[in-house]
């Protein structure tokens, strides 16, 4: 028999695995503060014990991302909006399976080209865009922006951030089929008996010319209509004012791309508006207000949208485009939240800035070049003053034909081919034109591009909103840019992986090693 004080230890301890397993249960529990801690200590001694039910809703299962994919594409449809000399102008033509054949346009040394199937593959792209990109409402918010000059704010619930089908852009035949799309834009169809109006009827006692003038969009689809393409006209390159839209591409050129509507320049600028209100000051709500009236581009653009996504509403949507058509690209797909891929395109980082374009949470509305996301993507290369910035000093032939391109910073992201490093190319403005681009460069180059993101170029504009100061616009071309050329040595291009070269916040001119002085012509 035991003595009484060694049985009152052995009550005391746990010699068997249950009350080992209890009491470590118990010694968890009492660290604990969830319900589940009052319901053991405080039931009744026999009460079971139930665990407590997260309150917090269940959470979704992330999707999964889109799984690449191959695509064949064919012509459906060919889109014209008017813009200046007839506003309210809207057609339609479809384009028979048996007339669907793609040609080039001939172009100085290059002939017409017959295209045959367009292949392209599809990888994930993340854009974080806005949950409602329908545009009936995403247009009033548009609107309502551009009256006020400076971007609404929306809460982050009206954000999300999605993976997308959205075109490879690693893939050399997707890129050439892509750029084959934008360069169709630019081909005229002979006959306008097929067209039909697309909204109220055309006056048609005015119907003589109408197709010189306006926006016109290419919309290719694949073999189920699950993607379609709109590829979109951009600038007809001339010198001097010639047929077409060559003119309406000027003043549209001027009033998207210049600090101050091509005020103050060489004289050689086509003037679009009157807005500086000094020596290198303007008016920015004078801007926004010119930018404003409906018979410009980006107001044509929008409109051709809502109408191509209402024919094809479950469709995956890319929008490209060159020059020009590959700026209002960039704009449509920032408004709506597409990716995108344009070809030589215009710097559109301060017309995205003017326009007041949704802005997610996070970003900064007076340097749309630095936000994440986007899907879009710029392909160039550095011979082509137009694409990096450079085509608007006083000699430069940009100017010379009336062109005021002072903005020198994309949106998203820049993919270069170093032309004038790789292949010994001078920069000029011949370089610029889509059948070079295809021909010359993406059917050429066997290595990769340099991707990039969005850079800046400062000046000393100053801009105002009703002469309240705002030191956010003093960007946009280098003094006597049109006295620079690359020359053959040293172009790794790591002055455009400098982010802060994009950062409003900081007023420096950057000029490598690389780029000396020459005239560019």
């Amino acid at each position: 028999m035991l003595p009484s004080g060694k049985r009152k230890a052995d009550a005391f301890s746990c010699t068997s695995a249950a009350r080992v397993t209890a009491k470590l249960a118990l010694s968890f529990l009492a660290l604990t503060t969830t319900p589940l801690v009052n319901a053991f200590f405080y039931e009744e001694p026999n009460a079971q014990i139930v665990l407590p039910i997260d309150a917090s809703p269940i959470k979704p299962l992330l999707p999964e991302p889109p799984a690449p994919a191959e695509h064949k594409f064919t012509l459906r449809h060919i889109y014209h909006h008017g813009t200046y000399e007839h506003p309210t102008l809207h057609r339609k033509k479809d384009v028979p399976a048996q007339n669907a054949d793609v040609w080039l346009a001939a172009d100085d040394e290059y002939g017409q080209e017959r295209i045959g199937t367009l292949k392209a593959r599809s990888s994930p792209v993340r854009i974080q865009r806005l949950a409602d990109r329908r545009p009936s409402v995403v247009d009033p918010m548009v609107a309502y922006a551009r009256q006020q000059g400076y971007a609404s704010v929306l809460s982050p619930e009206a954000w999300t951030m999605d993976e997308v089908a959205g075109p490879d852009i690693t893939d050399k035949d997707t890129i050439i089929s892509l750029a084959l799309m934008a360069a169709d834009a630019y081909v005229q169809t002979p006959d306008g008996a097929d067209w039909e109006d697309v909204g109220a009827p055309f006056n048609r006692s005015l119907d003589f010319g109408w197709e010189g003038d306006g926006l016109r969009g290419h919309v290719f689809a694949d073999e189920t209509n699950s993607t379609i393409v709109i590829g979109l006209k951009g600038t007809s390159v001339a010198v001097f004012d010639g047929d077409g839209t060559t003119t309406n591409d000027k003043v549209n050129d001027n009033l998207f791309f210049s600090c101050c509507c091509a005020q103050q320049g060489p004289w050689t600028w086509h003037q679009v508006c009157d807005c500086a209100t000094g020596t290198y000051s303007c008016n920015n709500t004078c801007v926004v207000q010119a930018l404003r009236q409906e018979n410009r581009y980006y107001q044509a653009g929008r409109e051709l949208y809502a109408n191509v996504t209402e024919l094809y509403p479950d469709a995956n949507v890319w929008i490209v485009g060159h020059s020009l058509g590959g700026a209002m690209s960039s704009l449509l797909g920032l408004t709506y939240g597409d990716p995108v891929v344009t070809f030589e395109a215009v710097p559109e980082a301060l017309p995205a800035k003017r326009l007041g374009l949704p802005i997610p949470p996070g970003s900064d509305p007076d340097a749309p070049q630095t936000r994440e996301y986007t899907g879009a993507f710029h392909i160039g290369h550095t011979a082509d003053p137009v694409y990096v910035g450079t085509c608007n000093g006083a000699t430069a032939t940009c100017a010379i034909g009336g062109y005021a391109m002072e903005s020198a910073c994309h949106t998203g992201r820049e993919c270069v081919y170093d032309t004038v490093g790789d292949l010994g190319w001078r920069v000029g403005i011949g370089t610029h034109k889509i059948r070079v681009v295809i021909q010359d460069v993406l059917r050429k180059y066997e290595k990769g591009m340099v991707g990039m993101f969005g850079r800046n170029h400062y000046h000393n504009w100053d801009g105002n909103h009703d002469d309240k100061r705002s030191d956010h616009n003093l960007y946009h071309y280098v003094p006597h840019s049109w006295m620079v050329r690359l020359q053959g040595q040293d172009h790794n291009l790591d002055y455009i992986n400098n982010n802060s070269y994009c950062d409003d916040n900081n007023k420096q001119y950057h000029m490598p090693n690389s780029w000396k002085v020459l005239g560019m012509l």
